[in-house]
C-alpha cells in the first residue's frame, strides 16, 4: 500500500512538473467548439479525468469481484450443509450395517448345531 501512493505522488509530481513547463497557451478543438487555454492547464485536465475514468473502471471490477465471492460463500455454505448432511446419512447407514452384522451372528449363535448324518450302508448290519 505504502509503496502504491508513493508512486502516485511521484507521478503527480512529474506530471506537475511536466505541466509547469509547458505553461503557454494552446489552441484545442473539440467537435464545433475551439477553446484557448494554457498547456499546463490542459495537461492537468486531462490526467484529473484520466484517473476519475480509472477509478470508475476499478471500482466496477470491485464490485463485480465482490458479487462473485458473496456467490461462492453461499454455494460453500450450501455445499458444507450437504456435506454434513451426507456425513450424518454415512453414520447412520453404518450403525445400520453394525446391527444387521450383530443379528446376522446372532442367528448363527441360535441356529441349532445337528451333528452330520451319516450314511447307513446295509451291508454293515
Amino acid at each position: 500500500m505504502q509503496k502504491q501512493v508513493v508512486f502516485i505522488l511521484l507521478v503527480a509530481i512529474l506530471v506537475a512538473i511536466f505541466a509547469l513547463t509547458n505553461a503557454e497557451v494552446v489552441s484545442v478543438r473539440l467537435f464545433f467548439w475551439t477553446y484557448e487555454l494554457s498547456g499546463s492547464l490542459l495537461i492537468l485536465i486531462s490526467v484529473t479525468l484520466g484517473a476519475i475514468l480509472v477509478f470508475l473502471l476499478n471500482t466496477a471490477g470491485w464490485l463485480k469481484s465482490k458479487f462473485t465471492i458473496k456467490e461462492v460463500k453461499t454455494e460453500l455454505e450450501k455445499t458444507k450443509k450437504q456435506l454434513e448432511n451426507t456425513i450424518a446419512s454415512n453414520q447412520q447407514l453404518q450403525q445400520e450395517v453394525e446391527n444387521l452384522k450383530a443379528e446376522l451372528h446372532e442367528a448363527k449363535l441360535a441356529e441349532p448345531t445337528t451333528p452330520p448324518v451319516l450314511p447307513i450302508d446295509p451291508q454293515q448290519e
